[in-house]
């Protein structure tokens, strides 16, 4: 009987718990933030290289505007580390990536190196300097996107090789959409924290 409350207690506990934030496997955000890094400035990309290894520590959850405004303010600190700034902005990334998330996290980590990246370029509402806007049209945007996408993931495989899968299509897509995402942010936090832009 003591067994049986303490179980009952137990998953009661679980329950009123909040729910973990979802996240992309480990794997993923490094190999994310290395193709995020690729469309930015040359400047802020060499900055990202040096401190690549902050920016593939554990992310700390924060919404993407929290995140930025805590990088942008970093950096604009006179004597401050750029250590910090990096981690502001890994977490930033990170926030922004979660948009969309496909959550199939095994088969991510499985076969993340074989995507064939796209950069979708550079947001208007981010060139604009409107970063809760470009937030709120990307959300609506992925959740739109998603549902399409696994609609058409219903329909039977033809084929048995992976790549030509509609789970490998449906998590290209997102991870290239995340790329994108990504590079936004870390762009929007460096133009906004008045970082060197040449080299665009």
């Amino acid at each position: 009987m003591t067994a049986r409350i303490a179980l009952i207690t137990a998953l009661t506990i679980a329950l009123l718990l909040p729910a973990p934030a979802t996240a992309w496997p480990r794997p993923a955000y490094a190999q994310m933030f290395r193709n995020a890094q690729q469309p930015l400035p040359k400047a802020l990309a060499t900055l990202l290289k040096d401190f690549e290894s902050v920016l593939l520590e554990p992310c700390r959850p924060m919404s993407v505007e929290d995140a930025a405004k805590k990088a942008i303010a970093d950096f604009t600190r006179k004597n401050s580390n750029p250590a910090d700034s990096v981690a502001a902005m890994r977490d930033a990334g990170c926030a922004a990536a979660l948009v969309s998330d496909p959550h199939l996290d095994a088969f991510m980590g499985a076969q993340v190196s074989k995507f064939a990246v796209v950069f979708y370029g550079f947001h208007p509402a981010i060139q604009a300097g409107r970063l809760s806007e470009f937030v709120k049209i990307r959300q609506e945007e992925s959740q739109r996107l998603l549902q399409r996408l696994r609609r058409s993931s219903e329909l039977p495989d033809r084929n048995s090789d992976v790549e030509n899968s509609p789970q490998f299509g449906i998590a290209s897509i997102a991870f290239s959409h995340a790329v994108t995402d990504v590079a936004n942010v870390w762009y929007h936090i460096w133009k906004s924290s008045n970082g060197d832009l040449s080299n665009y």
